[in-house]
């Protein structure tokens, strides 16, 4: 109820620009919702058992078995790395590259779609409560232009109060979006960068191997 009320006072007093901002909150909440459950769950596995089944597959020279282990986990980035690398194996290094490389690209594309959006809401929410701000005051001193001097205190309180209630639902907004992109921005960078080091070492692996039964 609490909240509730809150909600109510903000979207009663603060002017245009708090509805503004508070569509853009919704927003906020659909695409940072969508975001944090993909990349803490969606996208984040632990797949440190199953890299190592690769590694010892691959210097035994057994790929099939190690493709098999990806499969098991097949929505694993840095195993989908895996299997792109393996799958292009027998087209030589190169492939194997270009493969890799063209899966690493996906998997980078997944882990930042719409950050730069919640990125881009900190902003406009911020500018949006100067936005409300301003025109509050505007309308404050239009008003008490040609109210009377009994007026004028009460008309100039409730311009102050819309002009506060804007600015502070834009910076709650703000630095909400703030957060999540630092979450999101944070949680990305650790799986490509995982994918991106797992990727290296199949590589490796993969020399190992030949070298060993050369």
């Amino acid at each position: 109820m609490a909240q509730q009320g809150v909600m109510e006072v903000l979207l009663t007093h603060g002017g245009f620009g708090t509805w503004m901002i508070f569509l853009a909150a919704l927003i906020l909440i659909v695409i940072g919702a969508e975001r944090l459950l993909t990349l803490f769950f969606g996208l984040s596995y632990n797949t440190v058992a199953a890299v190592e089944q690769v590694r010892t597959a691959i210097l035994a020279n057994r790929y099939t078995d190690a493709i098999q282990v990806c499969n098991a986990r097949a929505a694993a980035p840095d195993l989908q790395v895996v299997k792109a690398a393996l799958m292009a194996a027998e087209n030589g290094r190169e492939a194997m590259r270009a493969s890799l490389g063209a899966t690493l690209l996906e998997v980078t594309h997944r882990c930042e779609a719409r950050l730069s959006y919640i990125a881009l809401l900190a902003n406009v929410a911020t500018l949006l409560g100067l936005f409300g701000t301003i025109t509050g005051l505007i309308k404050t001193f239009a008003a008490m232009a040609n109210a009377d001097a009994s007026q004028k205190a009460q008309l100039l309180g409730m311009g102050i109060s819309e002009a506060m209630y804007a600015t502070a639902a834009g910076l709650v907004v703000g630095i909400s979006a703030m957060v999540v992109h630092t979450l999101c921005t944070t949680k990305s960078d650790t799986i490509v960068g995982q994918a991106q080091d797992v990727g290296f070492k199949v590589m490796t692996w993969i020399e190992q191997a030949e070298r060993k039964n050369g």
